[in-house]
C-alpha cells in the first residue's frame, strides 16, 4: 500500500517558479489528506554517495533530485512529483499498487510522478545504480529509469497503454499523468527548470505533437484513416508522414494503385 504522502524537490535555494504555487494549490485541493514533504538542503545529505556530491558541486541540482526522489520513496514511500505536475483529479484509487508511474509518450515511461510503497525494489536499484557511479554526467535519471523498465521489469516500450509488471509495478498511459488534456489525473508542464537557458522548454509541445498525430492516424483494413483539416490546422504535412511506418505507406499506395487498375 502506497503512504498518502507527496515528496518534491527544491535545491540551490533559487525562487520556485510562480507556476510551483498553481500546482501545490492543486496537490492540496485534490490530495488534501496527505502530508507533502520539500527535500531540500535542510533535510537532505549532500554527502550520501559520490554521484551526488559531484552533481552538488557542478551546481547541478536536479540530478541531485534524481537521487533524493528514489531515497524518498524508498525509505518512506509515497508519491514523488516534479513541481510543475499539476494534479487534476484525486489519486486514491492508485494507492493500492505498490508501484505505479506513466509513460511520457510511446517508448518513454518517466519518473515524474513516480509512487511506491515503503522498501520498494524499483527505487532501490535506482540508489544502487547511483551509489555505484564514480562519474558524473548530465543524463536525467528518465533515461535510465526507462531502460530500467524495459531490460530488468520487460516493460513494452512500443505500447503506450497500462502495463502490469513484476513486483507490482504498473505503468499507466501517458494520458492519465504526463498529457495536458481536458480531463485527466495529472498534466506534466515541463517546465524545465534544471534547464539553463531563457526561453521555454519546448519538449512540452514535443511530447504533443507526437499525441496527436498518433491519435488522428489509426490503421484499418491497411487503410490511412485520419482527418487531413484537424491535423493540418496544427501540424506540417511533412511531420505528418514523418509518423507513418513505411510499411503502412506502401500498404496504401497499393491499395490506391488496386484501386486505378479496377475501375
Amino acid at each position: 500500500m502506497i503512504p498518502k504522502i507527496i515528496h518534491y524537490c527544491w535545491f540551490g535555494g533559487k525562487p520556485k517558479p510562480e507556476s510551483f504555487e498553481i500546482c501545490l494549490e492543486s496537490w492540496k485541493k485534490y490530495l488534501p489528506d496527505y502530508q507533502i514533504i520539500e527535500w531540500n538542503e535542510s533535510n537532505f545529505d549532500f554527502n550520501i554517495c559520490e554521484y551526488v556530491q559531484l552533481a552538488v558541486k557542478q551546481n547541478q541540482w536536479a540530478f541531485v533530485s534524481d537521487y533524493a526522489r528514489a531515497l524518498a520513496l524508498y525509505e518512506m514511500g509515497g508519491i514523488y512529483m516534479d513541481i510543475d505536475v499539476e494534479v487534476k483529479l484525486p489519486l486514491d484509487e492508485f494507492l493500492h499498487h505498490r508501484a505505479f508511474s506513466g509513460f511520457e509518450i510511446k517508448g518513454s515511461p518517466f519518473t515524474a510522478l513516480w509512487a511506491t510503497e515503503k522498501g520498494h525494489p524499483w527505487p532501490l536499484k535506482v540508489i544502487d545504480f547511483y551509489n555505484a557511479k564514480t562519474d558524473f554526467d548530465l543524463t536525467t535519471n528518465t533515461v535510465f529509469v526507462s531502460d530500467l523498465l524495459v531490460n530488468h521489469y520487460k516493460v513494452d516500450p512500443n505500447l503506450d497503454e497500462e502495463q502490469h509488471l513484476e513486483d507490482g509495478i504498473v505503468i499507466y498511459p501517458s494520458t492519465h499523468f504526463c498529457l495536458d488534456l481536458p480531463k485527466n489525473y495529472a498534466t506534466h508542464h515541463f517546465i524545465g527548470t534544471w534547464h539553463k537557458r531563457d526561453t521555454p522548454n519546448p519538449f512540452k509541445d514535443q511530447v504533443h505533437h507526437h499525441y496527436k498525430i498518433s491519435e488522428f492516424l489509426t490503421l484499418k483494413d491497411s487503410r490511412i484513416i485520419f482527418n487531413f483539416t484537424e491535423v493540418r490546422k496544427d501540424f506540417a504535412i511533412e511531420d505528418i508522414l514523418d509518423k507513418i511506418p513505411l510499411k503502412t505507406i506502401i500498404n496504401y499506395s497499393i491499395q490506391k494503385l488496386k484501386k486505378k487498375i479496377l475501375r
